[in-house]
Formats: C-alpha cells, structure tokens, sequence
C-alpha cells in the first residue's frame, strides 16, 4: 500500500539472497544478481521486510511499451503531468521528471531491456486510448505492454474480456507494500483483479478528493478558527462546513446579482455529491464474503437519504456554486470558468476537488490550505476519501498479452524501485513542500492518504445508478427506486461476464 513516507520504515534486515516473485516460494539467485554481488538499490530501502523482491533477469534487450492517458490535455486546470513511468525530456525537467528517468535507467540496465511509453491525447469524447487496447487485444498485435487508464474505462474493458486479471499473473505480487493494500482488496470482483496502483503511479494521489481553503479571503473574512486543529479535533464535520460558509457568499462586482464572477463560500461540482457521501462512510457498492459486490443502498437506504437530504440541501444553497448543475451552460469547460475560476482569483473560500489542481495554483498571491472531505455524520469515527473515476491513474495489462510473467516482472522492479525514488520525490518534495507550501496541508495529506476508499460503484457505474447521486434534487427514493432494478441486472451482468473469464 502506497503509504505516507512518515509511517513507512526502512528495510532492516541486510538480505542475502533476492527472493524470486513467486508470490511466496523462496529460489535461491545467483551469485551474479545485485543482492548477492551487494546492490543495496535492489532492495526496497522504504518498505515492508515481508515484501517479495522481483527477479533479477535478462530480457535481451526487449522494448517494453507504456501506454498512459494525458490527463489534462486540451485543459488549463491538469498541468504538469508528464506520465506515469514516462517523464518529461524538457530541459527544465522536475525532481520528479528526474527520478523517474532514474528509475527506468535503473531497470532497463538491470533487466537488460528498453522501457519507452507515450501519452494517448487524443479524443477523449471517442476514447481513442480504450479502442487502441481493444484493437490490440483482438488482433493480437501487442504495441503496448503496460496501460495506465482511468478506472471507468478500465471497468467497461475489463468486463469486456480485454485486460488480464491480474491476480494470475505469477511475478506480480500485489501483497507487495508498493501496491495499495485497500485498491487490491476492494477493486477485485469474485477475486479477479483487472487495475490497480501504487507506487509506480503519482497519478492516483492527485486523484484524491479534497477541500482546498484560501487562508488570505479567511483572513480578510475575519475567521480566526484553525481549520487544521478543527480536522485534528475530528470535528471537521458538513454541519461546521455548512456553518462557517453562512453569509461568505456575496455580490462584489456590484451589478445586483451573484455568479460565477463575484465572492463565493464553496465551489463544487454534482459529483461531489457522491464524494460526500463516500465521506460518511458510505459506498455505494459493497461485497459479500465471496468478493461479490451489491448495492448498498438496499441495504442502508434510511442512511443514505439522511447523507444526500444534508448535502444536496447545501448545494442547492445561495452560498454553493455548483460548476456543472445546469446554470453556467454556456461554458464549454464550466468548471475552469466558474468554481476553478473564482479560487484561482482569490473569491472561492472553499473548493472540493482533486488534489491535481493543486498545481494550478501555484502562482496564486493568495495562500492556500489543503483540508480532509468533511466528515459528513457528526458522529463518525473516520473521514473517508475517494480516489476520482476520470482522474485517477491505475495499472492493467491488455489480456493475452506475450511474455507476460517477464512483463510482470518488471512491473514489481519499477514499483518498487519507485518507492524507492519516485514516491519520495513526488510525495515528500512535490506535493507536500512545493504545491500545499506548508506542514500543516502536509499532515492532512498523511490524514486523507490512510484514509482512501475505492469504490466499485463509479467505476462500473451499472444501470446509470450514478446519476441518482449527481441529481440535485430531494425525491431520493424514488429516483433509486426507478433504477435499482437496471443497475442489479447490469451488476449481475457483469459479474457473470467477469466470473467466466478464464
């Protein structure tokens, strides 16, 4: 599991043979592997002393081929992102730009093979990047060995019969602490496994939800509360959310009305609903003791009602501007020029999204904190997060694919060598001390990490039963109800076409 770096410890032990990924038998190596000629780079300096290390092979010189969405691309408020495994060759490359280079040179030396890859920006309204999976599955011509894709595409090929579960591929070991513990156990269907991330991705991380707040607009508000003891506390709840944004919203451009170019409390999306639900602790889609998911709003729909009553009574609030509800139409990008608009200018106290943006918001004068997903039942006993759908990274690998047990083996290489170099850099000097700018924001994002959630719901999104969530509107039960049936069909569905892969 992609841990913060403050409660990973360091590899103690001094090992004298490098296990094979056998996921558990132990084989002896060589006298000519890294471990045994005393490579300490071989051995995971940041992980877990159970973690099984890959084997140390010759691939004679092999291409290995990376196939990564370009999130962002086309838009303004995605910068910076340069690829997972892949970076950026600019001349003004980043920390993060530079140890992924020394990851690959690392792994390309070690396994005797070349690791290239290219960012897929093309249509996104076509899917380009899903068809070139599907067309490489179904000819049998392998251009890209690995893909990086957002898990509502991933969900459509793997049911499909596109991608590989990943659980039969023998030189994977998931258990590994480079692998997110929570994404393995809770994104398998009946204990098939078709994405995941870790380590080896940065992507997932900015694809965390949180609540970004403009420390200078609080300051200028007169609120002297500290938002971060208030998350310390526990006591960051929707009700104190709700609360704090009373009166904050206002006419500042003094033409007699409110949009989307005067002072805002909170700025916000309808997915977000869903975000705060999650926050409560709910999910939309939960599993049996056989790895077999159901809805859960059959089984706590008295729960979810009271979550969506509190939320979508909020949003549809004088003091909430809601980027995509309907009233700002006009905008081809309506979240870049409205609620991504307004923090960027300094008119935004609250905004909940994902911790991408953050980059975004590098130049603003203003300072800026980062603060959990409000806790949205007072007495809950943890926040909870959610990793986005659309903008969030996660590893698969097309079905069928050649010399897959070697393809896996490199996979564990580079994931652990990224814990090693990449998730440092990225986690520790990027985006804690160079995009939230200080310790506090630091230590939320340690509090939001530990507590991330994946959930099967958006991801699959059977019978359209997500829209019952984005609807900003009060009659909840019998918008369920008229989908329940149509999302159960589609999730049994799926899970039979999900069950007879072999």
């Amino acid at each position: 599991m992609k841990q913060p770096l403050s409660r990973l410890f360091p590899l103690l032990l001094v090992l004298a043979l490098l296990l094979c990924c056998a996921c558990g038998e132990d084989e002896p190596v060589s006298e000519s592997s890294s471990a045994a000629s005393g490579d300490s780079a071989s051995v995971s300096q940041t992980g877990n002393p159970n973690d099984v290390l890959p084997e140390v092979i010759d691939l004679g010189g092999r291409t290995i081929n990376v196939l990564c969405r370009h999130w962002g691309y086309g838009g303004d408020s995605i910068v910076g992102f340069t690829g997972e495994v892949i970076y950026s060759t600019e001349e003004k490359a980043t920390e993060l730009d530079v140890q992924k280079k020394a990851v690959i040179d690392d792994i390309s030396e070690r396994y005797h093979c070349e690791i290239k890859g290219i960012l897929d920006g093309g249509d996104p309204a076509n899917d380009t990047l899903s068809q070139k999976v599907q067309n490489m599955v179904t000819s049998g011509t392998f251009d890209y060995d690995i893909i990086f894709d957002k898990s509502s595409t991933l969900s459509r090929m793997a049911q499909s019969n596109f991608l590989t579960d990943l659980n039969t591929v023998e030189t994977l070991c998931l258990e590994n602490s480079w692998w997110d513990q929570n994404a393995v156990k809770q994104l398998s269907i009946g204990n098939k496994l078709f994405y995941v991330n870790g380590d080896i991705n940065t992507y997932d991380d900015l694809g965390t939800w949180c609540v970004l707040f403009n420390k200078s607009l609080k300051e200028r508000l007169g609120i002297e509360e500290d938002f971060y003891q208030t998350a310390r506390d526990g006591d960051w709840t929707l009700d104190h959310l709700i609360e704090i944004c009373k009166g904050v919203t206002k006419d500042v451009t003094g033409d007699g009305t409110v949009d989307e170019f005067d002072q805002w409390a909170f700025g916000t999306e309808t997915y977000n609903v869903f975000v705060e639900v999650l926050g409560g602790g709910l999910h939309v889609i939960d599993k049996d003791g056989d790895d077999l998911p159901y809805i859960s709003v059959k089984e706590h729909p008295a729960q979810l009602y009271a979550a969506l009553d509190k939320i979508i009574g909020f949003y549809n609030s004088d003091e909430v501007m809601v980027a995509n509800g309907g009233k700002y139409s006009q905008y081809p990008n309506p979240w870049e020029a409205t609620v991504n608009k307004a923090f960027k200018d300094g008119r935004e106290l609250f905004y909940m999204c994902g911790l991408i943006n953050l980059a975004a918001f590098r130049d603003m004068e203003d300072d800026i904190g980062v603060l959990p997903i409000p806790k949205t039942f007072d007495d809950q006993d943890s926040y909870y997060h959610t990793v986005s759908t659309d903008n969030s990274s996660y590893l698969a690998l097309p079905r069928n694919l050649p010399d897959i047990e070697e393809i896996g083996t490199v996979i564990e290489a580079l994931a652990m060598k990224s814990q090693q170099l990449v998730t440092p850099a990225f986690y520790d000097k990027q985006l804690k001390y160079r995009d939230v700018r200080d310790d506090e924001s630091a230590e939320m994002l340690d509090l939001m990490f530990s507590t991330r959630s994946f959930d099967l719901g958006p991801a699959y999104n059977w019978g359209n039963l997500m829209s019952a969530y984005y609807t900003l509107d009060t009659d909840y039960a019998s918008r369920f109800e008229g989908l329940l049936s149509a999302a159960e069909a589609a999730m049994e569905d799926c899970v039979e076409s999900i069950q007879a892969i072999q």
